[in-house]
């Protein structure tokens, strides 16, 4: 039987490398068979990128011509061990090099006197400044010498190796030191401060799976905030003879996600793959880590969907399912968006164009810094077009009801690995969404009448309010005047009952610059459309309600509506010409 789901364990053999980075490993390995010791080597990367798979890998090319030892923090740190976890360590590489007990215990019993003042000369030399000031307050003293007591446990250790080396014929000893930043950046820093201290020795070579960002939050972590950035790089490059970053934009990620898709039983020609390929590179990135979860996710709403979803071919329901994990794991909001209102296809249009995205996501998201919004924006309008490209059944770019349903279908599957899905009961009617698109058409029909004018933008409500319903509908032309700011013009159409539909009119300087909105309002009056309806008025716009109570079903509403709106044109041109 075929096994489903993917371990988050990390590769263990080069013939399991899954994204050929075989050519990093190999010049890794040749530069320490072959480099000067004692040689420090940091594997760099975020969470989940793969740096303990790059050691493993590294260790076994390296088999036979180095004698290898392995110590994994992670396993020392669901302890809180303190101080303790320094003396784990040694008891690991001593009990690897087959240390005797009685040097065994000199070494240990140097160290336990060591204690603080050991952490104290590096601090002070690599560190400086006030920081170390305040540490060494902090010190309850210790040996006199320190420089005699640090030379007492390298050559102790020095002893050690040697003797290791000796035994096994090998000429060095490489310590791979995994997880580091799984540990509190300031427990990191003090594992650190050991290696550096007496463990840097002849034929030692350490190979650290650590981050700088890691380093750099421990030294502030356990010496103050006000320890400046190129400290933390002083103490980092003083540990550190040679960084290495993993190579994640190199990663063969098609290769990866072929595998992938082949376990999974998806199609893989070229367009599929591809397909998936973008849809991972704009959601969740090629982060290892996080492709396996997405991958997990997936395979388990496709065992599910298999059986519940019917009428969609296997090919169509795959690709859709693919595509709302990814908007699941990355996009939450604008998956439980989608979960929570009958999406149309106007939507996905305005979403994958930057200009009106923006507009979009600040109904759907809310309480984002203007920065945080622009990257949202970013990231969203270049997922949507893969998101849309994976509804389609046909060749046709425009998304069909057909394709929608589909969306809509195996949406409702898909909750079972959402956290929040369901917490939001929506916000539709069926009669609402009916008048949706009548409204709509209206809107689209009007601006076709008005072209000569300019493109009237459609604009449609993402949330009901209590002010707003989901058949609001409006359409609108923006210009620059040779007042300086903007004008909108605005027809808004709102169901007053089943038979009634209201007009409104707004005019809006939408440039919200400082000052703009009272120098519009000064130039406009306080009635630039001369109409009996008062307009109500605030920093920045006029809105007359009501201006036309139309029959839903009227067939002359179309023209009705671009007649009234062509005069309120003509009337504010009157009054603010364009800079046209």
């Amino acid at each position: 039987m075929k096994k489903t789901g993917w371990q988050d364990i990390p590769v263990a053999s080069i013939t399991d490398d899954l994204f050929n980075v075989s050519t990093y490993v190999n010049g890794l390995c040749s530069f320490i068979r072959s480099c000067d010791t004692p040689m420090t080597i940091s594997i760099q990367g975020d969470w989940g990128s793969g740096k303990t798979s790059m050691m493993n890998m590294m260790q076994e090319n390296l088999q036979g011509t180095i004698y290898p030892i392995w110590f994994n923090t992670w396993q020392f740190s669901q302890f809180d061990m303190g101080g303790s976890l320094v003396f784990s360590m040694m008891e690991v590489l001593l009990d690897s090099l087959g240390c005797n007990e009685e040097l065994r215990q000199k070494i240990l019993n140097g160290l336990i006197g060591f204690g603080k003042t050991a952490v104290r000369v590096l601090t002070e030399r690599a560190v400086a400044g006030e920081a170390a000031a305040k540490v060494g307050e902090m010190m309850d003293g210790g040996p006199a010498n320190y420089a005699t007591e640090v030379l007492k446990l390298k050559e102790r250790f020095q002893a050690t190796v040697n003797e290791k080396l000796k035994r096994e014929h090998k000429d060095r000893v490489v310590i791979f030191v995994d997880d580091l930043d799984r540990l509190q950046p300031m427990r990191a820093v003090e594992l650190l401060e050991v290696l550096k201290l007496f463990l840097d020795c002849e034929n030692c070579i350490f190979i650290l799976a650590v981050d700088y960002e890691v380093v750099t939050l421990g030294i502030r972590q356990k010496f103050g905030a006000d320890v400046a950035d190129e400290k933390g790089r002083s103490f980092f490059d003083k540990i550190i003879q040679l960084p290495f970053k993993m190579p994640v934009a190199q990663y063969d990620i098609k290769k990866y996600v072929t595998g992938m898709m082949e376990h999974l039983s998806v199609s893989t020609d070229t367009r599929e793959v591809n397909l998936f390929y973008n849809l991972i590179r704009t959601s969740s990135g090629f982060n290892p880590r996080s492709m396996k979860r997405l991958f997990n996710t997936y395979e388990l709403l496709d065992i599910i969907t298999k059986s519940t979803v019917r009428g969609i071919t296997d090919t169509v329901r795959k690709r859709v399912l693919f595509a709302i994990v990814c908007a699941q794991m990355c996009y939450e909001k604008l998956y439980l968006y989608l979960t929570s209102t009958k999406i149309d296809e106007d939507t996905f249009t305005a979403l994958r164009d930057t200009a009106s995205c923006a507009g979009v996501l600040k109904e759907i998201y809310t309480g984002l810094e203007q920065e945080e919004m622009n990257e949202q924006v970013r990231k969203v309008s270049a997922f949507v077009p893969f998101f849309m490209e994976a509804l389609q059944v046909d060749e046709d770019e425009s998304l069909s009801e057909m394709e929608l349903e589909n969306l809509r279908i195996i949406l409702k599957c898909s909750v079972v690995t959402s956290v929040k899905a369901g917490e939001d009961e929506g916000d539709d009617t069926s009669t609402e969404w009916d008048y949706r698109e009548i409204n709509k058409r209206i809107v689209k029909e009007t601006a076709a009448r008005l072209e000569d004018l300019g493109k009237f933008s459609v604009w449609m409500p993402r949330k009901v309010t209590s002010t707003v319903k989901k058949s609001d509908i409006s359409g609108y032309l923006e210009w620059p005047t040779k007042s300086g700011f903007s004008c909108r013009l605005e027809y808004y159409l709102s169901r007053i009952n089943d038979y009634t539909t209201g007009v409104h009119l707004y005019i809006t300087e939408p440039s919200y610059s400082k000052g703009a909105g009272k120098q519009f309002i000064s130039a406009l009056g306080d009635n630039p459309l001369r109409l009996s309806i008062l307009p109500i008025t605030d920093e920045n716009s006029y809105k007359y309600y009501n201006v036309l109570r139309l029959n839903n079903n009227d067939d002359n509403t179309p023209d009705q509506i671009a007649d009234v709106v062509r005069r309120a044109y003509e009337a504010l041109i009157t009054i603010v010409p364009s800079a046209d």
